[in-house]
């Protein structure tokens, strides 16, 4: 068997699928010969077995690293026809999620440990822990391939929002309301600031009060393939892991916010945050920007949070708003939420966000017209009143 080393999310896998028939220059020739129509016909025929399916894949990310090798616009054409050969052959009826547990096979277990980059997993106890009672992993795969993940999804479950992603690494068992107010509390405060573990404060305006059954937050999502970007694969394995778990619970994020320190550095040299948090602010922001801690003074926590709320709603770049994260779960339906200050201890993240994080609300029975809504040409944003009130 050939062993492939996946750079993407560093995944390790092996496939005794790839012959040289789908090489590069063997599409190109074949697209030369048979004419983009025939070629796509024939390649979608192939993709009905496991074997055709596994080798297109594997070609279209060749066609990423060899980009530069080959003369572009050839190489480029290729890449769109083999993405719409994929967007047929992999589609949501074509998928499944299934849970990870630690009785998976070996390859599908280093697969978990291996390929989160938000929070790696350092320890065979930490892996332990992604997997306990109060925490799972749903794997999206395509049904020809099954010990071929696409998409990692880790959830952690509680009985409120978690404010910190800390929290969830150290994998506490949430079970006590009384707790997680208390934790909210300590760290300086509680409703909309803090973890909300009762039935008012921020749940309270979800109207979603009766029968409310527990949290589930989604925390890290992988995707294992880069020949399937452009793919939504992502949404499927939310949607599906969703339809496993409890129809009347509340289903949220803890997610990052990886662009807003160069927006910031950005903003700063156009001189553009005056105009949105005044000039005291912009001064003050301006002055810590300078100097090398990641994480602002309190002292700093209002305009800082104003900043992140504009950048994350306002910001747009072809009418999407620019944080990646943030439009990958508009696009899915998502509300944004709540912002959570000091939501995060890694050095990396700290660096990227300044230490925020965002809670995304997926709401039952609001999720498509959201969804919508951002996709039409209004690409309507809907918020909390948590980040409302920051704007």
């Amino acid at each position: 068997m050939l062993l492939l080393n996946r750079c993407h999310g560093s995944v390790t896998r092996c496939y005794g699928y790839l012959t040289a028939h789908y090489t590069v220059d063997a599409l190109l020739s074949r697209h030369s010969a048979l004419g983009n129509e025939q070629l796509v016909a024939e390649l979608k025929e192939e993709c009905k077995t496991s074997a055709g399916l596994a080798s297109v894949l594997d070609a279209r990310e060749r066609c990423n690293t060899q980009i530069k090798k080959l003369p572009q616009q050839q190489v480029l054409q290729l890449d769109k026809t083999l993405f719409t050969v994929l967007k047929d052959a992999v589609c949501a009826d074509s998928t499944i999620v299934t849970k990870a547990t630690m009785d998976c096979p070996r390859e599908i277990v280093e697969i978990v440990r291996s390929s989160d980059r938000v929070h790696p997993i350092r320890t065979e106890e930490e892996l332990h822990n992604r997997l306990a009672h109060n925490r799972s992993v749903f794997i999206l795969t395509h049904r020809l391939l099954p010990s071929r993940p696409l998409v990692l999804l880790h959830v952690a479950h509680s009985t409120g929002m978690f404010q910190c992603v800390s929290d969830i690494k150290e994998g506490l068992d949430r079970s006590s309301t009384d707790s997680l107010c208390r934790r909210a509390e300590r760290r300086g405060g509680a409703g909309e600031e803090g973890l909300v573990g009762d039935r008012g404060g921020v749940l309270s305006e979800m109207g979603q009060v009766d029968g409310f059954n527990g949290v589930h937050t989604f925390y890290s999502i992988s995707s294992l393939e880069i020949a399937l970007r452009g793919i939504p694969c992502g949404g499927w394995c939310i949607s599906k892991a969703k339809s496993t778990l409890s129809p009347d619970s509340l289903y949220t994020t803890l997610s990052p916010i990886p662009g807003l320190r160069n927006w910031l550095d950005v903003a700063v040299k156009r001189n553009t945050l005056p105009s949105i948090i005044g000039v005291d602010a912009a001064s003050e922001i301006t002055t810590y920007l300078s100097t090398p801690s990641p994480i602002p003074p309190p002292h700093l926590k209002d305009p800082v949070s104003q900043l992140a709320a504009y950048y994350l709603v306002r910001e747009k770049q072809r009418g999407n708003v620019l944080d990646p994260v943030g439009h990958f779960h508009l696009t899915n339906g998502a509300a944004m939420w709540a912002l959570r200050w000091a939501g995060t201890r890694s050095n990396e993240m700290q660096k990227q966000s300044l230490g925020l994080m965002v809670n995304y609300l997926y709401e039952s029975g609001e999720t498509e017209s959201r969804g919508a809504d951002y996709a039409s040409d209004e690409r309507g944003v809907t918020v909390g009143a948590a980040v409302r009130d920051l704007l």
